[in-house]
């Protein structure tokens, strides 16, 4: 067994990007300048680092965010309670910012039961010290669930509905229709006729020159999912250009009535900030194919699409993830009690 000893910062500034890229390994949306990109963006929500060391050698770590205005899928009476107690005792949530991926940055065997035991352990004690509400490890696979050195007082929960993937496993976007039925290019054809018959012009950006219309369409999106709009959604338009990224846009008439933001980390690809008016015939479409040409442009080595519309992403190649799980606890509650709360109903 290894001597592990976890150091703790509050800022990815205090870290030096050689030893955080170390620990991360390659891994999409979790480099030093994501993370960088995070803070300012997410700018209310104090971070916490963790990096476990094997002696002197940095071989995991973790990332905790405070967070007050978590955008949490309940009713809107619910919604607003849990909003007045998250406002005295906050969620302690190990999330990548603005990513929809875990922020637990493990190793393989032999390290790995031993890493997560004292990355846990002292993600806890920043969760008493900080006084937050929920303990919560989210966006983790499966497997990770089962891993067997979780401490006691954690309980597994299945969450959010998965988000969606799809590796890129061909030589250019041309060489991706081809590789498809003969439905799936004529789909893509025809929603490229549709897109022009209704005037629809699209656009790359690498900044965002009018944020406050972007927020409207984006809000459009959330309200039409019934989903609460995310309070960190200026943060990444204003600090967009941080990033690596790609700004759409689609005008019709000199008026913008579609958006989205596809970013870049470590050669993964995430489409987020969706944004269309109410009757934009073809704009969707025209958004998803603009940024899947994107990834093939870019060579990323995978794409993320998140949540929702199911059926049309299996159509155009995605899987869905298992990354819809929790590891929780909960201030001043068993682990018992914890069990009975998060139990499905």
């Amino acid at each position: 067994m290894a001597n592990l000893n976890v150091q703790t910062f509050k800022s990815i500034h205090e870290i030096d990007s050689q030893v955080w890229d170390r620990i991360v390994a390659g891994r999409g949306f979790q480099s030093h300048n994501w993370y960088q990109f995070g803070e300012r963006a997410m700018a209310e929500c104090e971070p916490t680092y963790l990096i476990a060391r094997d002696e002197d050698t940095p071989i995991a770590g973790a990332a905790l965010f405070r967070i007050r205005n978590e955008p949490l899928p309940l009713p809107e009476v619910a919604r607003r309670f849990m909003a007045s107690v998250l406002k005295h005792r906050p969620l302690l949530v190990c999330r990548s910012p603005l990513a929809d991926t875990s922020a637990l940055l493990l190793p393989g065997h032999p390290l790995r039961d031993e890493a997560l035991a004292v990355l846990a352990e002292a993600a806890h004690t920043e969760f008493k010290k900080q006084r937050c509400s929920f303990l919560l490890f989210d966006y983790l696979l499966t497997e990770q669930l089962r891993y067997p050195t979780w401490p006691k007082g954690f309980e597994p929960v299945t969450i959010s509905e998965p988000g969606t993937y799809m590796p890129m496993e061909w030589e250019s976007f041309e060489a991706y229709l081809e590789a498809g039925n003969k439905h799936d290019r004529q789909h893509y054809k025809r929603s490229l006729r549709e897109a022009e018959k209704n005037g629809l012009v699209l656009s790359k950006h690498k900044t965002i020159s009018d944020v406050e219309r972007a927020l409207k369409l984006i809000r459009n999106v959330s309200i039409w999912h019934g989903s609460a709009p995310n309070p960190w959604m200026r943060g990444l338009l204003e600090n967009f250009s941080m990033i690596d990224g790609t700004w759409l846009e689609i005008h019709k008439e000199d008026q913008l009535v579609g958006c989205g933001a596809v970013v870049r980390d470590n050669k993964f690809q995430l489409a987020l900030a969706l944004g269309l008016e109410d009757d934009v015939p073809g704009g969707y479409f025209l958004l998803l194919y603009t940024a899947l040409k994107e990834a093939f442009e870019n060579e990323v080595r995978l794409v993320r699409f998140g949540s929702g519309a199911y059926d049309i992403k299996r159509r155009l190649g995605f899987h869905l993830e298992d990354t819809n799980h929790a590891m929780v606890a909960m201030a001043g509650i068993t682990s018992s009690a914890v069990k009975k709360l998060v139990a499905p109903k």
